[in-house]
């Protein structure tokens, strides 16, 4: 799955660096795992129900690692969980979702149904279910539990990141090769700046991220590290920053959308955007399929 995701480099990949993912980042370690063992069955019997007995279970010890992040609780040891492979943990969390969201959680004691009092209250939630209710509970619903933890963990991992100093300016290009932490680091610049605006423009949220931080949008990518990769988040940087531009002139609340759409002007902004659009397609599309297309005929 990793050639299908931006977010890693290929460090890991490695079996000489498997030692340090294990025992350096365990949060990192888990999360792949997790990932994996929902989307990869198990060779031999039974595999269906011990992936997803394995899924369950490593959910289980991503959360409580997540729990250390946010409560601010560390170790006197070497597995650390406030680091980089942290943070790229908590966007691949965004990505692949973990499938124990889609479901209730557990029983944590008080709940609101141990206080019916009348006959009408229970009848009320022993109503049966219509086709609507169904399809918001199966559809919906889930779709919403998606996008909050996605939003709540990017906000996790935008806080961790300006505790490791991910934003210093000297991170902002990708020019060497020799020290991989800050080829990490200024990865995850343009990762979280893609993520969170996507994010919040879809939402219809403010972005967390400040403007004060110009480097974020600052030109192309180089990166004499993978070529393929600044290819494409240099295009999806453009590309969200047209999105991020349109949200915020079409849908910066509900009334003023609204008098757009009864007034017709939203046609005159579709306009204004078709043309950079097909810029952002020229520039980036095209180059792009001319360059990699040269690069597999070699």
């Amino acid at each position: 799955m990793w050639p299908f995701s931006p977010i890693l480099t290929d460090r890991y990949s490695h079996h000489e660096t498997h030692l340090e993912l294990v025992s350096q980042e365990p949060l990192l370690c888990c999360t792949i795992l997790m990932i994996s063992s929902r989307y990869h069955l198990l060779p031999g019997p039974a595999s269906a129900s011990r992936s997803f007995f394995i899924h369950h279970r490593l959910w289980q010890h991503v959360s409580h690692l997540i729990m250390r992040i946010m409560f601010g609780q560390e170790k006197g040891s070497i597995a650390k969980t406030r680091t980089v492979g942290s943070i790229e943990a908590l966007i691949l969390m965004t990505e692949w979702h973990p499938r124990s969201i889609h479901f209730p959680p557990e029983a944590d004691g008080w709940d609101s149904h141990m206080i019916l009092t009348s006959e009408e209250d229970e009848l009320r939630f022993a109503r049966p279910k219509t086709a609507a209710s169904k399809w918001l509970e199966d559809v919906v619903d889930p779709a919403k539990r998606s996008d909050r933890m996605s939003w709540m963990i990017l906000g996790c991992a935008l806080t961790l990141g300006y505790e490791l100093d991910i934003f210093d300016e000297e991170n902002a290009t990708i020019q060497t090769t020799g020290d991989p932490l800050r080829l990490r680091k200024a990865r995850l610049v343009r990762l979280l700046y893609v993520f969170i605006n996507q994010l919040a423009s879809r939402l219809g949220y403010s972005s967390p991220l400040p403007s004060t931080i110009n480097h974020l949008k600052s030109g192309n990518l180089q990166s004499s590290v993978d070529t393929r990769w600044s290819l494409f988040m240099n295009a999806w940087t453009d590309l969200t920053k047209l999105f991020k531009s349109f949200s915020e002139m079409v849908f910066p609340s509900a009334i003023i959308t609204k008098q757009l759409l009864h007034s017709g002007r939203y046609l005159n902004m579709l306009e204004h955007f078709s043309p950079l659009l097909q810029k952002w397609k020229s520039k980036h599309l095209d180059q792009s399929c001319e360059f990699l297309s040269g690069k597999w005929s070699e």
